[in-house]
C-alpha cells in the first residue's frame, strides 16, 4: 500500500494533537484518503498564472468554458485548478516567507535545482530554502507571480514514506 505524504502528515499531526481513538488503534485498513489532493487556486486571471506553473515543467490538462486551467503533474500524482475569483473579491496579501501562517503543499521532484531555476527565470517573487537542523533534507519554498507559495523537495526526501 502506498501512501501519500499528505495523508501521512495529516495523520501524524492529527494523532499528536488529538490523540489516537480507540477504534482508529484497532483499525487495520487503509486510510480514508484515496487519492492526491487537487489544490484550487482563485486569481483574477487564470490563465495567465497557469503560465508560471507551466514554466515549472507542470503540463495543462484542460481549460473550461469558465476560464478554469487544469495543471496536472506526470504521472497522475497531483493537480491544480486555477480558478477565476469572483469579481467582488481582492486577492490577499503577500507571504513575504515560507513561515507565515497559511497551508504549505509540498511537491516532490526528482530535480528540485531545476525546478528552482525555472521558478526564478520566470520571475518568482520569493525563493527560500529551508534545510532541516535534523536531517539532510531541503526543501525550497517558491511564490508564484501572485505569491501563493509551494514547497519543492527531492523526492522520497522522507524515506519511510512510500510514494508513487
Amino acid at each position: 500500500m502506498k501512501i501519500s505524504l499528505f495523508s501521512a502528515t495529516l495523520a501524524l499531526a492529527m494523532a499528536f494533537q488529538f490523540g489516537v481513538p480507540a477504534a482508529v488503534e484497532e483499525n487495520t485498513k487503509p486510510p480514508w484518503f484515496t487519492s492526491t489532493p487537487t489544490i484550487l487556486l482563485r486569481t483574477p486571471d487564470p490563465a495567465n498564472l497557469a503560465k508560471f506553473y507551466v514554466a515549472l515543467g507542470m503540463k495543462v490538462g484542460s481549460i473550461a468554458p469558465s476560464g478554469t486551467v487544469n495543471i496536472y503533474h506526470e504521472g497522475g500524482i497531483g493537480s491544480l485548478e486555477i480558478l477565476k475569483m469572483d469579481p467582488n473579491t481582492q486577492p490577499g496579501g503577500p507571504k513575504t516567507s515560507r513561515t507565515q501562517q497559511g497551508v504549505v503543499v509540498i511537491f516532490e521532484t526528482t530535480d528540485v535545482e531545476e525546478v528552482v531555476r525555472r521558478a526564478k527565470e520566470a520571475g518568482s517573487p520569493m525563493v527560500e530554502k529551508w534545510t532541516s537542523s535534523q536531517a539532510d533534507v531541503s526543501i525550497y519554498y517558491i511564490a508564484d507571480w501572485e505569491n501563493n507559495v509551494f514547497g519543492y523537495a527531492p523526492r522520497n526526501h522522507n524515506p519511510n514514506i512510500n510514494t508513487p
